[in-house]
């Protein structure tokens, strides 16, 4: 599913039912949740389970009127109290235990006892691919999920870049998307660009006050640690050529410069 059929279903979905969107990494998974919580004006609680234990998720115990019970964590206890939604990032990468507890939050919308706001909405995000170490998911929980495989398309990524990226990063996917990402199995190690890279890319160049300066002795090494070699030449190249370009609505609105 393209990213604009996502966000716009996604919406539309009853809070009771999880959304789980899987993908390659750097495609934009946790963007997206944020953008939905910013449309329907609902505030993210983000957290990635592959760096939490399971007292993180389950709490710790106490004693109360001579039992012992759980007292959520902070972060769980906001998502029960008011609505919010509730982001399981990295669901496939948890340890076991970790993941035992975000199921019970998937399929019971409660996790000890503590039930999740009725206005609150999970949603979870997996990396899928045999480049990834990760954990398979049982077939019984996923049918729990609306999952979704997402395909970002080339128009996807220039609507979202044109008004934040540099025009000139924007201009160079425009005419060579197959540089936005790389498509197939990834060689261990390797750099390669992906979606999200470029993001870093305008954000270390615009940092680094080389943006227009393609000549720069730190334009190209920022580039080749960001999206690999292949895609920093030919970005190089493209750019140090962008001055000297003369488009038809150059010739219309500056003829006379032109």
């Amino acid at each position: 599913m393209d990213i604009k059929t996502f966000v716009r279903t996604a919406k539309h979905m009853p809070n009771h039912i999880s959304v789980l969107l899987q993908g390659p990494t750097g495609i934009g998974k946790s963007h997206l949740v944020k953008q939905i919580g910013k449309e329907t004006n609902t505030p993210v609680i983000d957290r990635r389970l592959s760096l939490m234990s399971e007292g993180d998720m389950v709490g710790l115990p106490e004693i109360h009127d001579g039992v012992t019970r759980f007292c959520p964590p902070d972060w769980y206890a906001q998502a029960c109290r008011q609505p919010h939604i509730l982001f399981l990032d990295e669901l496939n990468r948890a340890t076991p235990e970790v993941m035992q507890a975000a199921f019970q939050i998937v399929l019971d919308r409660e996790l000890n006892g503590h039930r999740l706001h009725p206005q609150t909405r999970v949603f979870a995000a997996v990396n899928v691919g045999a480049e990834y170490e990760v954990n398979e998911m049982d077939p019984a929980l996923l049918r729990r999920f609306w999952s979704i495989k997402l395909q970002p398309t080339t128009e996807d990524w220039l609507n979202w870049a044109n008004g934040t990226i540099a025009d000139v990063i924007v201009d160079f996917i425009s005419k060579n998307p197959e540089h936005l990402r790389t498509k197939g199995a990834i060689e261990p190690g390797k750099v390669v660009p992906t979606p999200a890279s470029w993001q870093f890319v305008d954000d270390a160049l615009k940092h680094a006050g080389v943006i227009e300066d393609p000549q720069s002795d730190v334009f190209y090494p920022i580039c080749m640690g960001l999206v690999g070699v292949e895609a920093s030449i030919a970005f190089v190249d493209f750019a140090k050529t962008a001055g000297s370009r003369v488009t038809v609505d150059d010739l219309l609105d500056n003829y006379d410069k032109v």
